[in-house]
């Protein structure tokens, strides 16, 4: 690893999101850690975009199957649409939260303290890429799992499906308008190398459509809500598979979202007015995805949008997605020594203080033997008081010397794991993209 240059429903939903217009570069539009504005509702504002977009390749648990693609997938459709050449949506109201970041308390504060902020004439995206599997002995609960979800304890650790679509209305209930795109599978049944979805051991093989069931009792319990699927519930969503092409190379990432974004773009557009509506890009998603898969993988769309809402309106702009930071491409956290820099920081106190105690006990003892007279001591008991002061000199001298080597060491590993962190989101930030569209301008707006 190096530091390059000075550096969420269903069976795992991708929980999309929009904005930012900041930039760096006048590149990429960088991601945003400020706190959603609060505005007061009122009837003559324009309607705004809120997003929360999620991405876990890498989880805690070992027992649940890294993934792939599903950073890439969240990175790539949260700059698609945060770019002035995609959404534009002011980066106040977007969240991406990736890997690590996406732990259950992150997530549900970002779909409930964030999108709360939402006001009636608003509209909230979704995307979520990760897993997703029912709870063990109850096929019919299913959860999302985030980064920290324990296999163990899925109700404290993961997010429930059964639970979200009242969380929602609950917190996000004043938007408009609700689209969720779900890259994930409903299947929950076998571990697909390089598929999303499984199912513990513990959890017979059966065909689970829990999350599918939990999606669509989400999209109905509000009119204005919808969602697009990646797969219908017997179905796993393929990923890292090359068979869709964008930006002129193979897309590395889920076989959905490249067709999602390449709709959006303007393929979806077929009686070219110059926007792609919800029936558009469904049709455009369904044919491409299920072409690239065989039939495999067939999306599915459920909820109450009408079908000529207007997504986007391609205006022939250029968009370039930076290439995924280190830091969410491998399974690593910032600092990786760090544990071992303060230990060896401790250890070398431990010995710097044991060597100074050592010290004044010998310096105590010396005092001590000076000012007594030659005459009180046998030449004997003075040779043993002697020796005694110089074994603790001694002592205390290899105490320092350990004390500052392992000091030394400690600067070492420091200077390591500055370098050895994982290249992070600013560094890619002026760098060349990873995929670059063109022309894709769009408006997006539902």
């Amino acid at each position: 690893m190096r530091r390059a240059h000075y550096t969420l429903v269903a069976c795992a939903m991708l929980l999309a999101g929009c904005g930012g217009t900041g930039t760096r570069g006048a590149r990429y539009v960088m991601r945003d850690e400020v706190a959603a504005p609060t505005v007061a509702c009122a009837t003559d504002l324009a309607p705004r975009m809120w997003g929360v977009v999620v991405g876990v390749n890498f989880y805690n648990d070992r027992r649940i199957p890294d993934l792939r693609g599903a950073v890439n997938d969240a990175w790539a459709f949260y700059h698609f649409l945060a770019s002035p050449a995609g959404g534009a949506v002011p980066r106040g109201r977007l969240r991406l939260l990736l890997n690590d970041q996406a732990t259950r308390q992150s997530v549900e504060g970002a779909l409930g303290n964030f999108l709360a902020g939402a006001c009636p004439r608003d509209k909230v995206i979704i995307y979520f890429a990760g897993h997703g599997a029912p709870e063990p002995g109850r096929p019919d609960e299913a959860f999302l799992l985030v980064h920290d979800t324990n296999l163990d304890n899925m109700v404290g650790s993961a997010v429930s499906m059964s639970r979200l679509p009242d969380f929602l209305a609950w917190r996000a209930g004043g938007a408009g308008r609700l689209l969720m795109l779900v890259d994930a599978c409903h299947a929950g049944n076998i571990a697909f190398p390089g598929a999303r979805g499984f199912t513990p051991k513990t959890v017979a093989l059966s065909r689970s459509k829990s999350v599918a069931g939990g999606l669509d009792r989400l999209v109905t319990s509000r009119p204005g809500w919808g969602a697009v699927s990646a797969t219908a519930p017997e179905q796993t969503a393929g990923e890292s598979s090359e068979a869709c092409v964008l930006g002129g190379r193979p897309y590395k990432g889920g076989v959905f979202t490249c067709h999602l974004i390449e709709a959006l773009a303007g393929a979806a557009d077929t009686d070219r007015d110059g926007s792609v509506t919800l029936r558009e890009l469904f049709a455009h998603v369904r044919q491409h995805v299920s072409e690239d898969t065989g039939g495999a993988q067939v999306p599915q769309e459920s909820g109450t949008l009408e079908a000529e809402l207007v997504l986007s309106h391609p205006t022939g702009g250029l968009l370039e997605i930076p290439r995924v930071p280190e830091r969410f491409r491998v399974d690593a956290r910032p600092h990786p020594l760090r544990p071992y820099v303060w230990g060896t920081t401790a250890l070398a106190g431990a010995a710097a203080l044991t060597a100074g105690v050592l010290n004044l006990i010998a310096n105590s003892k010396a005092d001590d033997l000076n000012g007594a007279a030659h005459d009180e001591l046998s030449r004997a008991d003075y040779g043993d008081r002697r020796a005694e002061v110089d074994d603790l000199t001694a002592a205390s001298r290899i105490g320092y010397i350990g004390a500052a080597s392992l000091g030394v060491i400690a600067l070492g590993l420091a200077l390591w794991d500055r370098l050895a962190e994982p290249e992070g989101v600013l560094d890619v930030y002026g760098q060349p993209p990873w995929l670059r569209l063109g022309p894709t301008g769009l408006s997006v707006g539902f």
